[in-house]
C-alpha cells in the first residue's frame, strides 16, 4: 500500500492544468470538429495559458528560487516533491504543448487555405496589393506607432510594456559599422491585427507583417537590421490589502489599475529575435520590478514557433455558420410562457440543465418576473461573475429602482472580473439597492437568489441555486444547473446565508435545513458523507460515490477518497480540470476512475451523489473539491430531494461516464481518450 507520506501518492498540480489545455488542444486538432470552432479552441488554449503564468507559474518560479536559496548544492533536482524539480516538469509540459499548439495552427490554416481563405505574408503579395497595404500603413497605423529608442546597453530601460500587448522590437544601426539600437513599438489596438489584402477576397495579412515590410518608413535614414514581434504577461495578483483599506470599493477599482504594472512573469518572442535582444527585454524588466520593489519571476524568453497570441485566428473570415461553425443549439424552454416561475416552483422544485434549456428563459425570467411583480417585496442576490451587459443586473436596477428592498453581495475581487463588479456595485447602489462587497479574507462563490413575495396573508420565499454564474453568455457556453424551489427549508437556509452577508460574515457554524455552505461546515459534511460510504463498505453493505466537479485538488478529501476505495467503495469521478488524485494505484486507490470530458460547451455543473446503500444523496451547487472551494470562499451545496430529478440527475452522471469521446485519467497523470465511437454526453443532451 502507498503510504500517505509518500509525495507520489498525489499528481502534480500545475501538470494537471497542463494536462487539461493538452485535452482542449486535442478539440482543435480534431478535423471532425468545424473548422472556426477549431481555431476558436487554439485560441482558449492561449488565454488559458495565460491564465496559468498569470495565477500560478509566478507562485512556483518563487517557490524553485527559496528552495535553491534556502538549500543550494543541497537541491535533489530529481526530487519530484523538489520546487526545483516540479518547475523545470511544468515549463517542460508547457514548452511541449506550445509546440503542438503551433503544429495545429499550421494544420488549420492549410484547412483554412483549402477552404479559400488564406493567411498571406508580405513577399507573397502581389505589387498593387503591397502598394495600397503600404498606403494603408503610413496613413492610418504608422501615425499610432510612436517610437522607444533603446540602446543595447546597460542603463537605458524600456518604456512600461503593457500586459498581454503585442510590440515589434526593431533592431537598427545609425550607420553602417555602429552600434545596434533597438526600439519597440505596440501594436495599435483600435486596427485589426489581420488586414484583408486588397484585390484578394479571403486573404488577410498580419499586422506585424506589414509593420516589418514598412520598418524603414518608420525608422527613416537609418539601417534597419531586423523586427520581432513579442508579448508580454504580466501577474494577475490583485494586491490588494483588504484589512487597511477603509473603501474597500474603491480599493479594489485602484488595485485593478495597479495590476497593470504587476511584474512580468512571461516573455514571448518570435523564433527570429537574435539572443541579445531578448535579453535585453528581460534585463529591462528586470530592472523595472527592482524599480517598483517588486519580485523578479521571469528569467527568461520563451521562444515560440510561427504566431504569437493564436487567438486572432478566430478573425479569419471564414463564411459563418455550417460548415465552418457548430450548429446553433436549440435550446428549450422547460417552462410554458403562460405559467410565471413562482407559479411553477409553488407546484414543485424545478431543475434545469443549461445550456440544452435555456438560461434567459428560466434563470434571467425568474428575477424579470420578480422585478415586475407588484407583490414581489424584495430580491437577494450574490454576484460573481455577471459580464456586461447583464440582464441579471438591469433586473436588480428596474426592481431596486421601482421601490423593492435589493440586497446584493458583488463579489469584487472575482479575478480578472473586478472592473466589471466595481462598476455594477456602484450602479446598485445609486438605483437604491444595499451592496455588500464581499467578505474580509473570503471571495463569496455561492450563487443563489431569493425572492420575497406577498400572497394573501403571508410572505411566501422562492429560491433559485445554480452550479455557475448569473452571466447570459456562460448561460450558452457551459454546462450547469439550474434548482428553482420554493421548499421552506431550502428557503430558510438560503435567508440565513442572506442574513449573514448582510453582516459581511460567514455562516458559522453551518446552515440547519439540508444545505451546506463553506467554509466552516462543507468540507466536514463532505468528508462525514464519504466517511459514511466507506463505513458501508466495511459492513459488507453498498457503497457508492459519484461526482461532477470541475477540480479536485483538495488533499484531505483525495485522502478521504483514497481511504473509502481502500475499504471497497466504487468511486466514480468526472473532473473536467485539475485533479490531483492518482487513480487505479494499487492498494490505494484500486476502485477510483477518473474521466474527463471536454467538448463543445465548458463542462461547468458540480454534482455530488452519495449511494448510501440505496437511498442516495444528491447535492449540487458552486463548490469544487479544491481548497480555495472548501477553505477560503463562501460555496453552497444544497440536496435536490425530488426524485423525478434524482433520476434525471443520475442520467446525466450516466451519459458523462459512457461518453465515448471521454478522457480516461491514468496513475501516471496522462490522460487517454477513450476513443470509443459514438455522439458524447453533450451530444446526446443536445438531442
Amino acid at each position: 500500500m502507498t503510504s500517505f507520506r509518500d509525495p507520489v501518492e498525489l499528481l502534480d498540480a500545475e501538470l494537471s492544468l497542463v494536462a487539461f489545455q493538452r485535452r482542449v488542444l486535442a478539440l482543435a486538432e480534431d478535423a471532425s470538429v468545424p473548422l472556426l470552432e477549431r481555431m476558436r479552441f487554439l485560441g482558449i488554449v492561449t488565454s488559458n495559458l495565460d491564465e496559468l503564468y498569470m495565477v500560478r507559474m509566478a507562485e512556483l518560479r518563487q517557490a524553485a528560487v527559496d528552495e535553491r536559496a534556502a538549500q543550494g548544492d543541497r537541491v535533489v533536482e530529481a526530487d519530484p516533491a523538489s520546487a526545483v524539480y516540479r518547475l523545470a516538469a511544468v515549463e517542460d509540459a508547457i514548452g511541449q504543448l506550445l509546440k503542438a499548439q503551433a503544429r495545429c495552427a499550421e494544420v488549420c490554416l492549410r484547412d483554412a487555405a483549402a477552404a479559400g481563405v488564406h493567411l498571406a505574408t508580405w513577399t507573397s503579395l502581389t505589387a498593387d496589393a503591397r502598394a495600397e497595404l503600404q498606403q494603408r500603413y503610413l496613413s492610418e497605423i504608422q501615425r499610432d506607432l510612436m517610437p522607444h529608442a533603446i540602446t543595447l546597453s546597460p542603463g537605458h530601460p524600456l518604456p512600461h510594456l503593457p500586459h498581454l500587448g503585442l510590440f515589434v522590437a526593431v533592431v537598427f544601426r545609425e550607420r553602417a559599422g555602429e552600434r545596434l539600437r533597438l526600439a519597440e513599438h505596440e501594436l495599435p489596438g483600435d486596427v485589426p491585427r489581420l488586414l484583408p489584402v486588397p484585390g484578394k477576397p479571403g486573404t488577410v495579412i498580419p499586422i506585424e507583417e506589414v509593420l516589418r515590410a514598412n520598418a524603414h518608413h518608420l525608422h527613416p535614414q537609418v539601417l534597419v537590421e531586423g523586427t520581432h514581434l513579442f508579448r508580454v504577461t504580466r501577474g494577475g495578483d490583485l494586491r490588494l490589502n483588504e484589512d487597511a483599506a477603509a473603501d474597500l470599493l474603491g480599493a479594489v477599482d485602484a488595485a485593478t489599475v495597479r495590476r497593470l504594472h504587476n511584474p512580468a512573469v512571461r516573455v514571448e518572442v518570435e523564433r527570429s529575435m537574435p539572443p541579445q535582444v531578448g535579453a535585453l527585454i528581460i534585463d529591462s524588466l528586470h530592472r523595472e520590478a527592482i524599480g517598483r520593489d517588486m519580485e523578479i519571476t521571469v528569467d527568461a524568453v520563451q521562444v515560440i514557433d510561427g504566431m504569437l497570441d493564436l487567438r486572432c485566428l478566430q478573425l479569419l473570415p471564414l463564411p459563418p455558420g455550417a460548415p465552418y461553425e457548430y450548429p446553433p443549439l436549440p435550446a428549450k424552454a422547460p417552462l410554458a410562457e403562460h405559467t410565471s416561475m413562482c407559479e411553477a416552483m409553488r407546484t414543485q422544485d424545478v431543475l434545469v440543465h443549461h445550456p440544452f434549456e435555456s438560461f434567459e428563459s428560466t434563470v434571467v425570467r425568474f428575477l424579470q418576473e420578480a422585478a415586475n411583480d407588484p407583490l414581489v417585496t424584495e430580491i437577494q442576490a450574490t454576484l460573481y461573475r455577471v459580464g456586461n451587459p447583464s440582464p441579471v443586473v438591469e433586473a436588480l436596477l428596474h426592481a431596486a429602482r421601482g421601490g423593492k428592498r435589493v440586497f446584493v453581495l458583488v463579489e469584487l475581487q472575482a479575478r480578472f472580473d473586478e472592473a466589471h463588479n466595481v462598476h455594477w456595485a456602484r450602479t446598485l447602489e445609486q438605483a437604491g439597492g444595499r451592496v455588500v462587497y464581499g467578505l474580509p479574507g473570503l471571495k463569496v462563490h455561492a450563487k443563489v437568489a431569493l425572492v420575497e413575495r406577498r400572497e394573501g396573508e403571508q410572505s411566501v420565499r422562492y429560491v433559485h441555486v445554480g452550479t455557475g454564474n448569473y452571466n447570459t453568455r456562460s448561460g450558452k457556453q457551459y454546462t450547469d444547473l439550474s434548482l428553482f424551489s420554493a421548499r421552506p427549508e431550502l428557503a430558510q437556509d438560503a435567508a440565513d446565508l442572506f442574513a449573514a452577508l448582510h453582516r459581511a460574515a460567514p455562516v458559522s457554524p453551518g446552515l440547519t435545513h439540508g444545505a451546506l455552505v463553506a467554509p466552516h461546515q462543507l468540507l466536514p459534511a463532505l468528508l462525514a458523507h464519504i466517511d459514511a460510504e466507506t463505513a458501508l463498505a466495511e459492513s459488507g453493505r453498498s457503497a457508492h460515490i459519484t461526482i461532477k466537479v470541475n477540480g479536485l485538488a483538495d488533499t484531505e478529501v483525495v485522502r478521504a477518497l483514497y481511504r473509502a476505495s481502500q475499504a471497497g467503495v466504487v468511486i466514480d469521478l468526472i473532473v473536467r480540470g485539475i485533479c490531483t488524485l492518482r487513480p487505479g494505484v494499487q492498494g490505494l486507490s484500486d476502485n477510483i476512475r477518473v474521466l474527463s470530458v471536454v467538448g463543445r460547451f465548458l463542462e461547468h455543473s458540480r454534482i455530488y451523489r452519495f449511494g448510501n446503500d440505496g437511498a442516495p444523496t444528491y447535492l449540487i451547487g458552486s463548490s469544487d473539491l479544491r481548497p480555495r472551494n472548501l477553505r477560503r470562499r463562501v460555496e453552497l451545496l444544497v440536496p435536490v430531494v425530488d426524485v423525478g430529478h434524482q433520476r434525471r440527475l443520475d442520467d446525466i452522471l450516466q451519459r458523462y461516464l459512457d461518453d465515448p469521446t471521454a478522457w480516461v485519467l491514468r496513475p501516471d497523470g496522462r490522460y487517454d481518450p477513450r476513443g470509443r465511437s459514438g455522439p458524447s454526453a453533450q451530444v446526446t443532451l443536445a438531442t
